[in-house]
Formats: C-alpha cells, sequence, structure tokens
C-alpha cells in the first residue's frame, strides 16, 4: 500500500458543521474529541473528491471510489481516504497581522504520516513559543509575540527546516510566502486558540411567506478562519493501483469548495497531492 498526503490550504472560512448544539454555539464545525482541533472528516474528503473528478468516465469512478450495485449493495473503493488534520492554524498577532501556529504534536503527527524525516523540536512550555522574525517584538533586551490578547515569550526562532517543508507544500501565495510568520505553541495553547479563536458568523432564518425574519430565527455559524493549513493521508488498498488516475488528476494544484455554505463563498481551498 502507498500512502500520498493531500495538501488543503483555506482561502475563505470553512464550515464542516457538526450539527446542532446546546452550547454557545448554534452550529459548530466538527473537531477532534481529544485535542479540540478542527477536522474534515475523510467521507467528505472522498465526497467532494468524487464529485470534483466527475469528468473521468465513470468506470474509473466507481472503481476507484466504489458503487452502489443494487439497492442497498455496494461495492468498495480501492483508495482509503483519511480524515484532513490541522497542520497549521491563523492566529492574530500584534506584529505582522496574523502568524500561523502549529504546535509539536500536530508536526509529529505530519511527520509519521507523510514519513518526513526531519526533526520536530521539543515542545515549548505554556506561554512560550518559538517564531519567525515577522511576528516578534523586541523591548528592553526581551523577545515576546503577541497572540490575540495573550502575551508569549518568545525562547528561540522558529526552525528554518520546518519553515522551508512547510512554505513549499503548495503554491498558494499567501502560504509561499510565510517565512517568518510561523509559531509553535504548546499542544494546549493550540488547542485553545483552535476552540476559541474560529470565526463565528451570525445568521437569520427567513419564513418563505413573509419574506422576513423569523421569530427565533436568529442562530450563529462557527467556521474555521482562511490561511489554516490542513493535510489528509490518501492511501492506495491492496486492490489498487498507485498509478491511478485520482492520483494523477489530484498532482496539479486546484481550487475545491469543502463543506457548507459553497453558495455564499465559504469552504473555497487550495489542494495538491504530494508526491
Amino acid at each position: 500500500m502507498q500512502t500520498k498526503i493531500l495538501y488543503l490550504f483555506t482561502r475563505t472560512p470553512l464550515h464542516v458543521g457538526a450539527g446542532a448544539s446546546v452550547g454557545a454555539i448554534d452550529q459548530p464545525v466538527q473537531r477532534e474529541r481529544h485535542t479540540g482541533f478542527p477536522i474534515i472528516p475523510g467521507s467528505s474528503v472522498k465526497g467532494v473528491l468524487r464529485d470534483h473528478l466527475r469528468s473521468l468516465d465513470n468506470s474509473t469512478l466507481n472503481s476507484l471510489f466504489g458503487e452502489e450495485k443494487a439497492a442497498g449493495k455496494y461495492t468498495a473503493g480501492k483508495i482509503s481516504f483519511g480524515e484532513a488534520r490541522l497542520l497549521a492554524f491563523p492566529v492574530r498577532s500584534a506584529k505582522g497581522a496574523f502568524a500561523l501556529a502549529t504546535s509539536a504534536l500536530t508536526l509529529q503527527r505530519f511527520a509519521r504520516d507523510a514519513g518526513c524525516s526531519v526533526k520536530v523540536p521539543p515542545a515549548p512550555t505554556d506561554m512560550t513559543c518559538l517564531a519567525g522574525s515577522k511576528l516578534v517584538i523586541e523591548k528592553n533586551g526581551q523577545k515576546g509575540v503577541v497572540l490575540e490578547e495573550y502575551r508569549f515569550k518568545v525562547s528561540e526562532a522558529f526552525p528554518t527546516e520546518w519553515e522551508g517543508i512547510l512554505t513549499k507544500l503548495l503554491s498558494d501565495a499567501v502560504l509561499s510566502g510565510a517565512e517568518g510568520r510561523f509559531v509553535l505553541l504548546s499542544d494546549g495553547d493550540l488547542s485553545h486558540f483552535t476552540v476559541n479563536a474560529c470565526q463565528v458568523n451570525q445568521h437569520v432564518r427567513i419564513d418563505d411567506e413573509s419574506g422576513t425574519a423569523e421569530d427565533g430565527g436568529l442562530f450563529n455559524e462557527e467556521a474555521v478562519p482562511s490561511e489554516t493549513l490542513f493535510y489528509a493521508p490518501m492511501t492506495v488498498l491492496s486492490r489498487g493501483s498507485d498509478d491511478n488516475e485520482v492520483f494523477k488528476a489530484l498532482a496539479r494544484e486546484q481550487l475545491i469548495q469543502f463543506g457548507g455554505n459553497g453558495t455564499t463563498g465559504l469552504g473555497f481551498c487550495s489542494i495538491k497531492l504530494g508526491n
């Protein structure tokens, strides 16, 4: 079996919903249970890619993605689509506008899944970070980074090897031009931002008959912000071939919409399948 990595970089906010909630957010995004990091489920990745690649002939699509043979009876596809996991999350910064925040855990996961041999730096302590030059504020001989309303002490610079890897995953202008913008946080600090620093949009339901707002129709919807970097493993199963039309079609960088509310501009991502 061969695994390749699909990279996704959000150009617009992304909402892959987890359904209704009894919490402060009426329609939250899907998250990992143990970390709080946002995800795109593998089923969503598979469905979107199948629709995007509908220009391929039906026999190829059915062979690689699976098909319904008869009512209630299906055949499995030849590619396993993993969930898209977080690799870098944008956080508002007092200097440089925003930072691309990551952590030792996210880099370790990526190194494991992508077969990357570059050493992951040790996790910094809470409220300490490894930061790029565009984010650092120096005063009275001390270096710090201000993310949202929190000040972090800079212990050292963000590793140049990892910066080189992350900026070359896609040719998207924002990501490829992100030198000096990366910051390595503790796993807990990154989890805090991914839970509390997503975009929340207010909406109101419209009554079809009156054309006005419904009583009690106000609701809010959470979205992962633009400039969020995800990666999703795609594995060819034993009955499949590495030389397949899906891998070939995704080898070039392109724009695809994931999640809900695509007609209002949400979910557009730069994507590319890595080697």
